[in-house]
């Protein structure tokens, strides 16, 4: 059942295909082949599931075999031919038996009436077995032999036996017998014998692989499902992305319980399904449409209809003693043995039958239950408003988890059940609002906007509407402005019209979220004038999000601690309902990181537009880190879905984040081909937010290229000298770009200025990364070596690294300037490590020549005498595991640690260390330890 499309091409290899996470059955198999040609055989049985790709590993070894020019002999088990003498050894011998002539006269008997070649009574298996070697020895005897016997399970008793008579026998011939079975139902003689070879479920690193080779772009919703679904099973790793219509693939809308499985995935538990009394197929799909989202348990402490309906327990017997499903240890309830068997059983059953299930199901759970109203609607054809009502409410609760996509559904569906016209106007504006503060793809969206369109807007929902309008034309269109007049318009009726209903509860402070992002994004006054004018009336969160925002040299002050404050105080419903606003102010005070388990929870709501969002943020965040691999993968990643669901403003900002490091790492050409895609898209829409980072990218990218000219151009277009302006927040990311770039072309006045204009500003007292930066910027202008140490001292400043390695450089040159070339070593040394680890060539170039001027090595790798007492104890065990060649995931994985948390602590421990790269941990922690 596994098939071919488990495989993924070998480059330089054209011939023999790797099967993924097969690597070491592929090892043994290609092993036995080669001493097969050696003369030596072996018996092999491959043993696993359905579906777990023993047929794609018994077509491998058949391309490899036929590489190495054996002669291959198959069979396949039939369940039809199970009961026929002799049916399989039939379909391994035929091609053979022109050699009959050759055996002797009591064994070519026995072998021609075994295989109904000559008439005659059913002979004795010794003697077939006998017959049979002797055969496949003669065949053997021209060439090797590569005999292939595919569900052994299926095959028929008689031929088993001899199968079973030649593993011991082959050793001695050039043959390899190679069978694949199932565990259930494997006869025993299978397994005398032969080597067992377990055939395993994937790894989940190993499923992704398999479904982006298949299925590239296929949305990460989508992935994640799958790979919950399948469970490492290949077959339906590579089915379940085939049977997704385009807008489940590209993650338009959430994927249903459960999945399509197809007809080859239903084939899988088809044969077992089938053969169930009724009254067990019918407990089988209570069970499978009973568990939460299709996955495989029943929940604790909740009403079982399933339980329920096995009466005396002889259906649920059934269903155990099949394999199908096994008893809750707690619960008793019936608990599938695998997510496909739920999806099978629903595939495979009447529609009517599971419309049924679904009545039955929500009649036995209270009214209140939130997958009540959800099998009632599946349940339900035609008109019922009691139906649609139940399911508003279930949408409501919903949407107060900020379940946005899940409700809107719900309330769509409301809409399509509702008997009186004037609810299904209100449900259908709902589900439309919904939708798009859930950052439905636009197609989607369209869809449930065409929908409204088609029937009056009552007019208390008309701002409600409109936001929807809004949100649309903003993700649409060339124009931001238009569609942030309108939301603009929205606060200015927002005095006369009602509150919306609990559900929409963040519907205004996600408007604020939006038209400051729009506001930063444009600098359009007429927008900020509308915030100012109304932001007395936005909850605490969305106030601090606007003074980080509006003018932060002058109304951020003690942001950081009324963030850190603010998100102390929330509910966990408060929390979901402010993600975006929590996530734009941590993004303007640069301190994503500095609330990790806010960002973990955000994170894990199911909702794209959050998880996106999430996943922009935290892409910066690890920018300003040093995380930079994550970086560039993260940005990749959501540019590419942002493309798929017609985001275009937040593909591009991911492009503005992989800017910096293309800059950082002096890499031009690509930034080159970056700006190409960027800047007409941004200059057309006059985003000043995106322009300006793309100056940024060019200052960053001359300074390492020590084009100073260059660097002050492209950081005085963000802000000139002296000035802080107020609608420019963003004026750090060129800040200490300009103060250098003054400095090295003899503007020291203009430095000078933009210093003194950052402390009376006092933008320290805005964010830790502020007050860094600033410390960075005076020891950089003024060249006082106290400035210098008090900045290398800053709290956190390690942090940031990129800007902690600039400090170091610049104060080594200014000691090697100064005559102290000996002092000058150890700052110009941490910053060459920095940057090279970092993979800023240009900078790390910059380094490495100061450092030769003072009579230094910049590659030399000998450790610091005390490096191993400067290691934190998660540092030490880290770099420990690192050193004996463990990756980050590997590491993560024995720590309980996230991979990026361990590339953190490995970019610290470089430096302490005084090395460079991975390879060199092993010898600086002996010196380390030796030291010690």
């Amino acid at each position: 059942m596994g098939g071919s499309g488990f495989e993924v091409a070998v480059p330089g290899t054209p011939d023999v295909r790797a099967l993924v996470g097969r690597e070491s059955e592929c090892a043994l198999l290609s092993d036995a082949l080669d001493h097969a040609v050696s003369g030596t055989g072996s018996a092999l049985l491959l043993r696993g599931q359905a579906g777990m790709g023993k047929t794609a590993l018994l077509e491998w070894a058949v391309a490899r075999a036929e590489v190495r020019r054996m002669r291959v002999l198959r069979m396949a088990g039939a369940p039809a031919e199970a009961d026929l003498a002799y049916a399989a050894l039939h379909q391994v011998l035929w091609p053979l038996l022109d050699g009959t002539t050759g055996l002797p006269s009591a064994q070519r008997d026995a072998l021609e009436r075994a295989l109904g070649v000559r008439e005659g009574a059913q002979p004795d298996g010794f003697a077939v077995g006998d017959a049979t070697l002797g055969l496949l020895s003669r065949a053997a005897a021209h060439r090797p032999l590569l005999v292939v016997l595919d569900d052994l399970h299926c095959c028929d008793t008689t031929s088993a036996t001899v199968f079973g008579s030649l593993q011991d026998r082959v050793t001695e011939l050039p043959v390899v017998l190679l069978a694949a079975t199932r565990p259930e139902g494997m006869p025993v003689e299978a397994a005398v014998g032969s080597d067992i070879v377990d055939v395993p479920r994937l790894t989940d690193e190993q499923a992704r692989l398999l479904v982006e080779a298949h299925r590239p772009g296929l949305e990460e919703s989508a992935v994640e499902r799958i790979l919950c679904e399948a469970q490492g099973n290949p077959l339906a790793l590579i089915e379940l992305p085939r049977q997704l219509d385009r807008v489940s693939h590209r993650g338009l809308l959430p994927l249903g319980a459960p999945l399509p499985v197809g007809e080859r995935l239903a084939d899988v538990f088809g044969s077992r399904i089938n053969t169930l009394s009724r009254a067990a197929r019918h407990l089988l799909l209570l069970t499978a449409l009973g568990t939460e989202s299709g996955h495989d348990h029943v929940l604790a402490g909740e009403p079982d209809p399933a339980a329920d309906a096995a009466g005396d327990g002889h259906p649920q017997r059934e269903l155990v003693e099949s394999g199908l499903a096994d008893t809750h240890p707690v619960t008793g309830r019936p608990r599938l043995r695998h997510p496909l068997i739920g999806s099978c059983a629903v595939h495979l059953a009447p529609p009517s039958a599971v419309r049924e299930a679904h009545l039955e199901l929500a009649g036995a759970l209270p009214e209140d239950h939130p997958r009540h109203a959800l099998h009632l609607a599946a349940g339900t054809i035609g008109a019922d408003e009691t139906v649609a009502l139940r399911l508003e409410r279930a949408a409501q609760a919903m949407a107060l988890r900020r379940g946005d996509i899940e409700a809107a559904r719900l309330y769509a569906r409301a809409a399509a059940l509702s008997e009186d016209p004037g609810a299904a106007a209100t449900r259908r504006i709902m589900a439309a609002s919904l939708a798009s503060r859930g950052s439905a793809a636009l197609e989607h969206l369209r869809h449930l906007m065409a929908e409204v369109a088609r029937h009056p807007v009552p007019a208390e929902l008309a701002p409600i509407h409109r936001f929807s309008i809004a949100f649309f034309q903003l993700h649409e269109g060339s124009d931001l402005r238009t569609p942030a007049s309108l939301m603009a318009g929205i606060l200015d009726g927002l005095d006369a019209a009602p509150r919306p209903e609990e559900a929409l509860a963040g519907l205004w402070d996600y408007l604020y979220c939006l038209l400051i992002l729009v506001a930063v994004y444009t600098g359009d006054e007429d927008i900020w004038d509308a915030l100012d004018r109304h932001i007395h009336l936005a909850s605490p969160l969305a106030r601090l999000c606007h003074d980080v925002w509006k003018d932060p040299a002058r109304t951020a002050h003690g942001a950081g601690d009324r963030l850190r404050d603010l998100l102390a105080g929330l509910t966990p419903e408060q929390e979901a309902q402010s993600v975006w606003l929590i996530l734009w102010t941590a993004v303007g005070l640069n301190a994503v990181g500095e609330h990790p388990a806010v960002l973990e929870r955000l994170g894990r709501q199911d909702v794209w537009g959050t998880r996106a969002f999430v996943n922009l943020v935290t892409c910066r965040d690890d920018v300003l880190a040093g995380r930079w691999d994550n970086a560039l993968r993260s940005a990749e990643r959501g540019a590419r879905e942002s493309v798929a669901r017609g985001f275009e403003l937040h593909e591009m900002t991911h492009h503005l984040h992989t800017g910096f490091i293309l800059a950082a790492r002096g890499d031009e050409a690509a930034l080159d081909a970056l700006h190409e895609r960027l800047g007409p898209w941004a200059r057309k829409r006059e985003l000043r937010f995106l322009t300006d980072g793309m100056h940024a990218h060019r200052s960053l990218l001359a300074l390492g290229a020590q084009d100073y000219e260059e660097a002050y151009a492209h950081a005085a277009a963000v802000t000139p000298a002296g000035r802080l302006p107020a609608r420019v927040p963003w004026f750090q990311h060129a800040f200490l770009d300009l103060v250098q770039a003054a400095i090295h072309t003899g503007r020291h006045a203009q430095a000078r200025a933009h210093v003194d204009a950052a402390v009376a500003a006092e933008i320290h007292l805005i964010s830790a990364h502020h007050s860094f930066v600033l410390a960075v910027a005076r020891a950089v202008e003024s060249q006082d070596e106290a400035c210098f140490r008090a900045a290398l001292a800053h709290p956190g400043s390690d942090r940031w690294p990129m800007e902690k390695a600039r400090l170091h450089l610049a104060y080594g040159a200014q000691l090697r300037r100064g005559g102290h070339r000996k002092a000058a070593a150890a700052p110009l040394l941490v910053a060459h490590r920095t940057f090279t680890a970092l993979g800023a060539a240009l900078w790390a170039a910059a380094a490495a020549r100061e450092l030769r001027t003072v009579g230094h090595d910049p590659h030399r790798t000998t450790p610091r005498p005390d490096a191993w007492h400067h290691l934190t104890a998660q540092e030490r065990r880290i770099t420990e595991l690192a050193a004996a060649g463990l990756t980050n995931r590997e590491i993560g994985n024995r720590l309980r640690l996230s991979p990026r948390t361990v590339g953190a602590h490995l970019y610290k421990a470089f430096p302490k260390l005084g090395v460079t790269s991975r390879a060199a941990l092993s010898h600086a922690l002996r010196g380390g330890e030796d030291s010690g």
